[in-house]
C-alpha cells in the first residue's frame, strides 16, 4: 500500500521539462492532516531527517525559483509517509521525492570559485551530514550532494536580498517575504507546528550569520522543538517564542515578543536594575488602590509581583525572550514583570527604607518594549553644559540642525554624545561631516550570506563616507548602555575612529546589522540580525557589544539623589583631559 502512495506522490510531483503549471494540492489552508501528542525516538529521528532534507532541498533545488510548488504543502504530504516508516524506506521516499522535481543543471566550478575566495567567512554551516550514508543511504546522500552544485542562477522564491524602499537600495541581509503567514490558524495542528520548527530552523541554519554565537548548539535545537511541539508544555505561541529566544539575539524581540507573551497592559512605572535590584528610577506617579497617600518613590525596590519574586520573572525572560547578553535580560525583565494580559490592577510588593509594603497598581495599555530612559533637563538635540562642554542627544537630530550644531561645537572644549538613545538617521551625516577624520579607510566589518550557496558567508570591510570639513579635535565622550543597539552601536564604532574619543557606560545591546524579518504560521513575527557585525580587528559586536574604555553604572545612591552618574563621569573625563591645556 505504501509503495502505491509513494508512486502517486511522485506522479503528482513530476512535470515535463519546461512546464510551469502549478501543482495542485489538497486543501491544507487550515489543517495539515497530521497530528500527534507524543512521538517515540524512532519517529523523532525520522522527523529530524525530514526537517533537514526538506530545508536543504527548499534552498538548493532550482525548481523553487518560481511558484510551481508549495514547499509547505509538500511537507504535509510527506509527513504521514515518513513519520513511522523504517529508515531505508524513509530514505527511498525522500530520494524519489527529490527526483519528482525534475532535472536541473549543475555549476560546480562556480561554487568552487566562491569557496576559494579570501572573503569567505571562517564560520559557515557544516553540511557534512549530507554525505552520511549510514543515516541517509547512498541514493539520498548522492542526490543531496548533487543538489549542492545545482545552478541556482534564477534565484529562490523563499529567500532573497532585502530591499529598503526608504533608501531605494538593496542590502545583502536575507529577506523571507516568500513565506505564507497563515494568519487564520487559531490552534495549529502538529503538522503546522512542525512547519514552524522546520521553517525557522532552516532559515537560521543557512542564513543567520551569528549562529555560531548561540549558547545552545543549533543541531540540538531541531530535535528538541520537534518533541516540544508534539505536546507543548505551554501554548503554540509560547513554544514558538521560546524557540526564537534560542537565537540569543536582541533583534529577535521584533514583533512584540514581550507584550505578545506577557500582555499589552503594564503598570506605567519606570524601573531598572541597579546594583542587582529592581528599582523605581524616575519619579512616576502611579495610581494605587490600597495606599493612596504614598505612590511609588524613586529608590523603591520591587521585590515581587502577583506574589512571584523578581527571580521568577528573570527566569521567564531568559526562557522566552531573545536577549543578546545579561544587560538585555535585566532590561527585558524590568519591562515584562509589570505586564499583564488583563486590564486589571497588579499586586506589587516593594521595599522602602527597610520596610516591605504591598499595594495594587493600575495598568494602562503599553504595547512594544518599555525601557528606562534618562529624563533630565538636558534632553535636547544640542545643549551647552557647564564650562563650555557640549552635549548631543541624537535621537531627534535633523539635517536642518546640523549647521547650528557645528557652529556650537566651535565654542566647546569637549563634547558628550549620549548614545543611550537610538540615533536619528540624520545623525549619521553629522558624524560623517564633523567627527570622523577623512583619513579613515573603514569603520566596520560585516558578514552576510551567499544566497546562491546557502550556509556560506562573506566578510566585507565597509567604509562610511566622510567630508572634507573641519573635524572636531577636542575630547569626545560617548555614553552607552543596553539601550545602545543596532544603528546606535554602529554609530559608536564610527565615532570611535576619532582619536579623541572615550567610550563609557555599560555593555551595549550586542545586536547590530540590518534585521531580517520572518513570519511563522499563525502570523508570528520574528527577526534576527541579518548581518554579522565586527570591528576591523575582529572584535564581535553581536552579543558582546561595543568596545568600552571605562565601565560606569548607576548606583542606588545616585538614583535616589536624581543624578546621572554616567554623565557626571563624562564631565569629569573632559575636565581631566582639558585641564592641562
Amino acid at each position: 500500500m505504501k509503495k502505491i502512495v509513494v508512486f502517486l506522490l511522485l506522479v503528482s510531483n513530476f512535470f515535463p521539462s519546461g512546464c510551469t503549471r502549478p501543482k495542485q494540492y489538497a486543501d491544507y489552508s487550515r489543517h495539515s492532516g497530521f497530528d500527534r501528542t507524543e512521538i517515540d525516538s524512532a519517529t523523532l529521528r525520522n522527523l529530524e531527517v525530514l526537517g533537514r532534507v526538506w530545508g536543504f532541498v527548499k534552498y538548493h533545488h532550482p525548481a523553487f525559483s518560481d511558484d510551481r510548488y508549495d514547499l509547505d504543502f509538500e511537507l504535509f504530504e510527506l509527513l504521514p509517509l515518513i513519520a513511522d516508516t523504517a529508515p531505508a524506506a524513509r530514505n527511498e521516499i525522500l530520494a524519489q521525492w527529490i527526483d519528482g522535481f525534475g532535472r536541473y543543471k549543475t555549476a560546480p566550478g562556480k561554487y568552487e570559485k566562491i569557496l576559494a575566495s579570501d572573503s569567505v567567512f571562517e564560520h559557515r554551516t557544516d553540511i557534512g551530514w549530507i554525505r552520511d550514508t549510514a543515516t541517509l543511504g547512498r541514493e539520498l546522500s548522492e542526490r543531496l550532494v548533487r543538489l549542492r552544485s545545482a545552478d541556482r542562477t534564477a534565484g529562490n522564491r523563499y529567500v532573497s536580498q532585502t530591499y529598503y524602499e526608504t533608501y531605494d537600495q538593496w542590502s545583502p541581509n536575507p529577506c523571507f517575504d516568500g513565506e505564507k503567514p497563515y494568519y487564520d490558524l487559531s490552534n495549529p495542528d502538529y503538522g503546522y507546528r512542525l512547519l514552524t520548527v522546520f521553517r525557522f530552523w532552516n532559515m537560521v541554519e543557512y542564513f543567520f550569520p551569528s549562529k555560531y554565537l548561540t549558547d545552545k548548539g543549533w543541531n540540538d535545537v531541531l530535535p528538541e522543538y520537534i518533541r516540544r511541539m508534539a505536546h507543548p508544555a505551554g501554548s503554540y505561541l509560547r513554544e514558538t517564542r521560546r524557540m526564537i529566544a534560542e537565537l540569543d539575539d536582541n533583534h529577535a524581540q521584533y514583533g512584540g515578543g514581550i507584550s505578545e507573551l506577557f500582555g499589552l497592559y503594564r503598570v506605567p512605572l519606570n524601573t531598572g536594575f541597579v546594583e542587582g535590584r529592581l528599582i523605581v528610577v524616575t519619579p512616576d506617579t502611579v495610581p494605587v488602590k490600597s495606599e493612596r497617600k504614598a505612590p511609588f518613590q524613586v529608590g523603591d525596590e520591587i521585590v515581587a509581583v502577583e506574589d512571584k519574586p523578581v527571580e521568577y520573572y528573570m527566569a521567564q525572560t531568559r526562557e522566552f525572550i531573545s536577549c543578546s547578553n545579561g544587560n538585555d535580560v535585566l532590561a527585558a525583565t524590568a519591562d515584562q514583570i509589570l505586564r499583564t494580559k488583563e486590564n486589571r490592577p497588579l499586586s506589587i510588593r516593594y521595599r522602602r527604607d527597610g520596610v516591605t509594603r504591598d499595594t495594587l497598581a493600575d495598568v494602562t495599555k503599553m504595547p512594544g518594549h518599555f525601557s528606562w530612559n534618562y529624563l533630565w533637563k538636558y534632553h535636547r538635540t544640542f545643549s551647552m553644559l557647564e564650562d563650555s562642554i557640549g552635549y548631543i542627544c541624537p535621537d531627534k537630530l535633523s539635517k536642518e540642525e546640523i549647521p547650528e550644531i557645528s557652529n556650537g561645537l566651535k565654542k566647546t572644549r569637549g563634547l558628550i554624545i549620549d548614545l543611550r538613545y537610538y540615533p536619528s538617521q540624520d545623525f549619521n551625516e553629522f558624524v560623517s561631516q564633523y567627527i570622523v577624520p577623512d583619513s579613515v579607510k573603514y569603520t566596520v566589518r560585516f558578514t552576510y550570506p551567499d544566497l546562491a550557496l546557502p550556509g556560506v558567508f562573506y566578510a566585507r570591510d565597509y567604509s562610511y563616507p566622510t567630508y572634507k570639513t573641519e573635524k572636531y579635535n577636542a575630547p569626545i565622550i560617548i555614553m552607552v548602555n543596553e539601550g545602545t543597539q543596532s544603528y546606535g552601536e554602529t554609530s559608536v564604532q564610527k565615532i570611535q575612529n576619532n582619536p579623541y574619543t572615550i567610550t563609557i557606560g555599560s555593555q551595549s545591546a550586542g545586536a547590530d546589522g540590518n534585521i531580517s524579518k520572518f513570519t511563522l504560521p499563525r502570523g508570528v513575527l520574528g527577526a534576527f540580525s541579518g548581518l554579522g557585525w565586527y570591528y576591523p580587528d575582529g572584535w564581535v559586536v553581536n552579543r558582546q557589544g561595543v568596545k568600552i574604555d571605562h565601565e560606569v553604572r548607576p548606583t542606588l545612591e545616585g538614583v535616589r539623589e536624581g543624578r546621572d552618574e554616567v554623565l557626571e563621569t563624562a564631565l569629569n573625563l573632559i575636565e581631566a583631559n582639558t585641564e592641562e591645556e
